[in-house]
């Protein structure tokens, strides 16, 4: 039911996403490079789940549908706004990660390397990544822009939605700084690290943020709005678990990335953690050794993928039973019946989702 939702608000969201490009595009067709980078922009934002606008119009629509139909044009805008910044992150953050692949298909700083290539450029990586690096920030302001054409919200509410956002997305980048911190120190981080990464890399932004922007658009109070935040971390928690799984084990065609895309990145994931206390010295020597080697051979990662599956997997499914309770306690003190059972949903798809 869950994806079937999520399916139908895409179709509302996409054609909003390209209309509104189309029109932006226009302010800056007198500069070159222009055509190319929003091609590339509309291709990249409508190429995923639009799971984040999507959420936060089921969530508002499921608060207050009266108030949402008053206001769908704005609505759609901040959706609009969400799935931009969304697709500013991930060009941004496949540049970080080195990632080649995305959703299947090159990733935006590799596609502009590939052309670089053709064009014999002299450095074409660097130019890649200074050019996603661009288009990546390009997207973001767009996500501002998308936001100065709601027109018809109160002005204090669209104050209030503009500093939700700034804030949620700083707190995002201080996490994918952290992330990269702890994928290339040599120390092993603490599990406490590694969730602080999650909760702010990806829990909050993806669930949280839509969540409390469809609380501050219908102005509930500081209560209701503070217990679907929560709800909202521990949601993206196991997503962002779930997504450590997919990574590590989903074949590419499923995953939308490189194979074994964490091992080869050296990803120091909760399930790595899990697995670098529990091995034993021969164990730990050859992980030392193996992982998080670009050119790893498909026999060494097939055999570091068994040790996940020996020491981390019993695991992680006791931390996602742990985090689905506390969601389903917070899920029943929610006020709004039809709120409840979308977040209901939410966490049925997150348990069982496999990409």
């Amino acid at each position: 039911m869950m994806l079937k939702n999520l399916k139908e608000t895409k179709k509302l969201i996409d054609p909003f996403l390209l209309d509104f490009l189309d029109e932006e595009e226009k302010n800056f067709e007198n500069q070159e490079l222009v055509k190319e980078a929003f091609f590339k922009i509309k291709d990249f934002v409508i190429n995923g789940k639009t799971l984040r606008g999507s959420l936060f119009l089921l969530a508002a629509q499921s608060l207050d549908q009266t108030n949402y139909k008053k206001h769908e044009n704005d609505l759609l805008q901040i959706a609009a706004a969400l799935e931009l910044i969304h697709s500013g992150l991930l060009i941004h953050d496949d540049i970080i990660d080195q990632d080649e692949k995305r959703r299947g298909r090159d990733s935006v700083w590799h596609q502009y390397k590939n052309d670089a290539s053709k064009q014999n450029y002299k450095d074409p990586k660097n130019y890649g990544q200074s050019l996603a690096i661009c288009l990546g920030s390009i997207t973001l302001y767009l996500a501002h822009l998308s936001l100065e054409k709601i027109a018809f919200l109160p002005e204090e509410i669209q104050k209030n939605i503009r500093q939700i956002i700034d804030q949620e997305i700083i707190k995002t980048y201080f996490a994918e700084m952290l992330d990269s911190k702890i994928t290339l120190q040599k120390e092993v981080p603490s599990s406490e690290e590694v969730l602080e990464m999650y909760l702010f890399k990806t829990a909050r932004y993806t669930f949280s943020l839509p969540l409390k922007l469809a609380c501050a658009v219908n102005n509930l109070d500081d209560s209701q709005t503070n217990n679907l935040i929560k709800i909202g971390e521990n949601l993206g928690l196991i997503f962002q678990i779930k997504d450590d799984q997919i990574g590590l084990f989903a074949t590419e065609e499923i995953s939308g990335k490189s194979f074994a895309s964490d091992i080869r990145e050296g990803k120091k994931t909760i399930f790595y953690l899990y697995l670098i206390e529990k091995a034993n010295n021969e164990e730990k020597q050859f992980l030392f050794e193996n992982y998080g080697q670009k050119e790893i051979d498909l026999e060494k990662i097939k055999k570091i993928q068994e040790l996940f599956k020996k020491y981390s997997l019993i695991e992680v499914e006791i931390l996602i039973n742990k985090l689905s309770k506390e969601a389903k306690i917070l899920i029943e003190n929610v006020e709004h019946k039809k709120t409840a059972e979308l977040l209901t949903e939410i966490l049925d798809f997150n348990l069982n989702r496999e990409f």
